[in-house]
This record gives C-alpha cells, sequence and structure tokens, in this order.
C-alpha cells in the first residue's frame, strides 16, 4: 500500500510523518503551486513528485492534504488522470466525499480521513499523535485500512454532519484561543510580561482542561458566575471596552446555559449587551 500525498503544508508533512511512524510507505509527495507554509519534502528524504501523473502512477492511495477551498481544484485534476483502483482521501473536517463527484464512475474508491489534532508546525510529538483521533466518512475499504493500521481511536461521521462536526473542532480549539489572549492581554496591562502571563494562566487553563476530562463541563464551571458574584460580574464589565466586552458576554450567556437560569445574572448580562 503506496501513500501518495498532494499538500507539504504543516497537515501533509505531519501525517506522512505519522503514517511513516506506524511503518506505512510514503510514495512521495506532490507539492502545490501555493507558496505559503510548504516544506521541501526532499529535506525530509521523500520523492518529490511533478506531475499528477507521477504520483497516480506510483501511489495506490493518494492523500490530499490541501486547504478545503483547493479540494476541488485538486480532484479536477486528478480526475484527469487514469485513477482506476485508486484510493482518494482529503484530510478536511468540512468537507465530506461527495466533492470526488465522479469517483466511483472513475474506479476509485473515495473517503475523508481527518485528525482531530491541531498542527501548528510539522515537529508534533509522535506520542501526542497517537493520541488524537481520527474519523472517517466514507465506504472505502482501502480507508479503512489505513485506520486500522494507524491504530488510533477511530470514529465515523456522516456526510450530512461534516460542517457541524468541524465546527466542534473550532470551538474547542481555535476559539479558545482569544478567550485565552483576552487573559494574556490583561495581565499584561497589569504590568506582567507576556511570560509572566503565560506562566500564571496556563497552568489554569491546563487544570480546567484536566477537569473537564474528569468531571465533565458543568462541574468544572467555577469563577464569579457560578458563585453568583453580582458585583464582581458588573466591576468585570464596566472595566472593559466595547469589544472586549462583546466577547466577555458571548461566553458568559453559554456559561449561564449551563448553570442553569439566574433572572439576576442575565439581568446584568442583558443590560450591558
Amino acid at each position: 500500500m503506496r501513500i501518495g500525498i498532494i499538500g507539504a503544508g504543516r497537515v501533509g508533512i505531519s501525517l506522512g510523518k505519522y503514517l511513516r511512524y506506524r511503518n506505512f510507505s510514503i510514495s512521495g509527495y506532490l507539492k502545490r503551486e501555493r507558496k505559503e507554509n510548504v516544506i521541501d519534502p526532499s529535506k525530509l528524504g521523500w520523492e518529490s513528485f511533478e506531475s499528477y501523473t507521477e504520483i497516480v502512477e506510483q501511489s495506490d492511495i493518494i492523500l490530499i492534504a490541501v486547504p478545503d477551498d483547493e479540494i476541488i481544484d485538486v480532484w479536477n485534476k486528478l480526475s484527469r488522470e487514469n485513477i482506476e483502483g485508486r484510493c482518494v482521501i482529503h484530510t478536511s473536517g468540512a468537507v465530506s466525499s461527495e466533492i470526488f463527484c465522479n469517483a466511483e464512475e472513475l474506479g476509485a474508491e473515495a473517503a475523508s480521513l481527518h485528525p482531530m489534532m491541531t498542527f501548528s508546525d510539522i515537529d508534533t510529538p509522535m506520542s501526542r499523535m497517537e493520541e488524537m483521533s481520527l474519523v472517517l466518512e466514507g465506504d472505502s475499504p482501502q480507508a479503512k485500512k489505513i485506520v486500522e493500521g494507524l491504530g488510533n481511536k477511530c470514529f465515523s461521521v456522516e456526510k450530512k454532519f461534516k460542517m457541524r462536526y468541524h465546527l466542534a473542532g473550532v470551538y474547542a480549539s481555535n476559539l479558545i484561543v482569544p478567550m485565552i489572549h483576552r487573559g494574556i492581554d490583561n495581565l499584561q496591562k497589569c504590568g506582567f510580561s507576556e511570560k509572566e502571563a503565560k506562566d500564571i494562566l496556563l497552568p489554569l487553563v491546563e487544570k480546567t482542561v484536566e477537569n473537564i476530562g474528569e468531571k465533565g463541563i458543568k462541574d468544572s464551571i467555577t469563577g464569579p458566575l457560578q458563585r453568583g458574584d453580582l458585583n464582581t460580574l458588573r466591576g468585570h464589565l464596566n472595566s472593559q471596552e466595547r469589544w472586549e466586552r462583546d466577547l466577555y458576554l458571548a461566553g458568559s450567556r453559554e456559561l449561564l446555559k449551563i448553570i442553569g437560569e439566574n433572572k439576576e445574572i442575565e439581568g446584568i448580562l442583558e443590560d450591558k449587551r
């Protein structure tokens, strides 16, 4: 089973390294014209393909690891090749395998396989990648063999739920970043350096995540809203600029939904909208 990868960015390189770590054969990489965040695969000891014809001829499985909006362009070019007997997989969490609209007519298998992991660079430790969940959409036998060979926890998702599935990952990863950034910024306004602010806050973030895993969401909520400290809530809201307060209000309203109805707190939050 030879796996060729289209896309030499953080996701493509990281998955290639992990597949090789799990003893899969990587036939090589086809770099896209897109220049941002592209790594030279040859520096990592991999073959670099020059054309779609070349990657198809030398691969049984073609893994597409490009930005979501570029998948259709890759498929349009790939589908002009003789892909009979091949398996085509993309790694998008938001897009379904329906984007490979005529794969069956061309004699190819199609699927999407999304790693629920954040890749901020190409050096994610293998031990961390072993812990990530893989979410498969599609009925490709070859894609299922990859999942079985990797040995990660694997789940399946229906095509119609792909966008909402991906939204879950964005909330849990991307959208916590602005919240933490607001915390760091507020400490910097108190005179702390950025490093000091991170040293103070990151153990709190880590413990919160740990509590969620051990106790669940509701029992992990602490702070003034959970305690009903109305004056502290008012103080928080009054000390923020409007743009910052909007983020605080959105998070607080979500917390209140989890905790349960509290008319006094609801009044304070509504008054500051």
